[in-house]
């Protein structure tokens, strides 16, 4: 298997998102931005094999690069989805009658995303290339201050 891009129903799974998000438009959109990012993070040694190689589903570098892709699109496109909201907002709690929502702040969409991110590089930290490294360390604070190097975090 092809580890990414990552097929938009299986991203979904992933990240335990509705199905029906299955056509949202944005998802296609940010595909290009999305492996860009990647390809600016990891090793390029490793990013030709996700991309060209046919790997066992089960494979190390697969699971990591397509959990890795998944919270990346949904850290590019969190504050663009239109969860329930019509637009407005991610929902943060619903009220039991349906009749009441509270939305995530732009603050709160801030913190999701980051803790994206971190998931994002920690689970690739064996495929991060210098640049991703640095991501990571700035990523989570206090690894750079304590010298973590690759590979001393482990995986999610």
């Amino acid at each position: 298997m092809i580890a990414i891009p990552v097929e938009i129903d299986t991203m979904l799974s992933i990240l335990n998102l509705p199905k029906e998000m299955t056509s949202n438009g944005v998802f296609s959109e940010h595909q290009g931005l999305v492996m860009e990012m990647l390809r600016s993070l990891v090793l390029k040694d490793d990013y030709d094999l996700a991309t060209h190689e046919n790997l066992p589903e089960n494979e190390p570098l697969v699971v990591a690069f397509r959990f890795g892709y998944s919270f990346l699109m949904l850290y590019s496109t969190a504050e663009f989805l239109n969860l329930k909201t019509l637009g407005e907002g991610i929902v943060k709690t619903v009220g039991l009658d349906q009749s009441a929502t509270e939305l995530l702040t732009g603050g709160e969409i801030e913190a999701y995303k980051a803790n994206l991110v971190l998931r994002a590089l920690t689970i690739m930290q064996d495929y991060l290339n210098p640049k991703g490294l640095e991501r990571l360390h700035r990523t989570l604070p206090f690894a750079y201050f304590l010298g973590l190097k690759k590979g001393d975090l482990g995986h999610f």
